[in-house]
C-alpha cells in the first residue's frame, strides 16, 4: 500500500470513530512510527510502505479508535515551544494555560529585582521564589523557568505519579525545580513566595460526563473535577494562600471561562488581595486571575 493511501485509510477509520481530528491524528501517527516530518511523508507520498510498517501503523491506529488520546499513544505533547512527557497520570498540556505561564512571566519582567535577604543568601536561591501548586506533568513551573532565568521553583502535587513524570519533564527540559508531594501547601512548612501558580481542578462534577471520550475515559478525574460548582479548589487555595505569599507578593490561578466575577468575589470577599484581575486568553475568554497580597 502506498504511503498516502495507508494515511488515507487510517483517517477514514478515525474518522468514522468520532475522533476530533482524524487528518492530523492520522498524519502525525505515521510521522511517529516512521520518525518523518511532514515535509518527507509528502515527498514519499508515492512509495509502498512495507507490510510491518503497514501493520504496526494499523495497530496505532486502532488504539486512537478506541479515543485513547494521541499524546497518550505518542508519550508527549508540545507546551510553549518545550518538549513535555505525558501520560494516563496527569492532564495533557493544553494551549488555555499558556495564558498562565505567558501572565506570570509578564508580570515577573515588570517587577524589580529585590536584593536578596539574609536568609535567601544562606538558602542560596537564585532570586525570586515562585510555587508551581498542582503542578502536574509540570508544564507551567519547567516552561517558566525556561523562560525567566533569575527564579527559584518548587512545584508540588498530592499525587506521587505526577510528580515523578514531573521530575523527569525538569530534566528533559534541563531545569532544576525544587519537587514536594502533597496535599496543597501541607509541605511547604512556613516557607513564604514571591509569586504561587496554580492550574488546580475546574470542572464542575456533573459537566464531566459530557467531555470528550478522550478526556473523561483517560485523563485523571482528581485533575479535573472541581466539585459541584468547580470552586472546591479555590475555597481551599485563596484562604491558605496569603500564609505562603510574601508581602506584595502575587497569586496566578486558571480558571474556567465562566468562573471569573465569581472568583474576583471570592477574593474580595477574603480581604487578603488587592489588584484584583481578570485576564484573558487568545479567544477573549476568561482564563487567569491575578492579584497581590496586601
Amino acid at each position: 500500500m502506498k504511503t498516502r493511501v495507508l494515511i488515507k485509510e487510517g483517517q477514514y477509520r478515525l474518522n468514522r470513530a468520532g475522533c476530533p481530528d482524524p487528518k492530523i491524528d492520522s498524519e502525525e501517527l505515521f510521522c511517529f512510527l516512521t520518525g518523518m516530518d511532514r515535509v518527507e511523508v509528502f515527498l514519499h507520498a508515492d512509495e509502498e510502505v512495507d507490510e510491518e510498517t503497514e501493520r504496526k501503523y494499523l495497530k496505532l491506529i486502532r488504539r486512537r479508535e478506541e479515543r485513547v488520546p494521541l499524546q497518550h499513544i505518542v508519550g508527549e505533547q508540545e507546551f510553549m515551544g518545550f518538549r513535555f512527557e505525558v501520560n494516563e497520570d496527569v492532564l495533557i498540556p493544553r494551549q488555555d494555560t499558556e495564558t498562565l505561564v505567558a501572565e506570570a512571566a509578564r508580570t515577573l519582567r515588570e517587577q524589580p529585582v529585590q536584593k536578596k535577604s539574609f536568609l535567601d543568601k544562606l538558602r542560596r536561591t537564585k532570586g525570586r521564589e515562585i510555587l508551581d501548586l498542582c503542578c502536574g506533568s509540570g508544564i507551567v513551573g519547567i516552561s517558566l523557568a525556561r523562560i525567566i532565568d533569575d527564579i527559584d521553583i518548587t512545584a508540588s502535587d498530592i499525587s506521587e505519579a505526577a510528580i515523578t513524570l514531573a521530575r523527569r519533564n525538569a530534566s528533559i527540559n534541563h531545569v532544576e525545580i525544587e519537587f514536594k508531594q502533597g496535599d496543597l501547601f501541607m509541605p511547604h512548612g512556613e516557607r513564604k513566595f514571591d509569586m504561587i501558580l496554580s492550574n488546580p481542578p475546574y470542572i464542575k462534577t456533573n459537566m464531566i460526563g459530557m467531555l470528550q471520550d478522550e478526556i473523561k475515559d483517560h485523563e485523571p478525574r482528581e485533575a479535573l473535577d472541581g466539585g459541584r460548582d468547580g470552586l472546591n479548589f479555590y475555597r481551599r487555595i485563596i484562604p491558605e494562600a496569603p500564609e505562603y505569599l510574601k508581602d506584595e507578593g502575587y497569586l496566578l490561578m486558571e480558571i474556567g471561562n465562566d468562573q471569573g466575577e465569581a472568583l474576583r468575589k471570592m477574593l474580595n470577599e477574603s480581604g487578603a488581595f488587592k489588584d484584583i484581575e481578570i485576564i484573558r486568553d487568545m479567544a477573549g475568554r476568561d482564563r487567569v486571575v491575578k492579584c497581590r497580597r496586601k
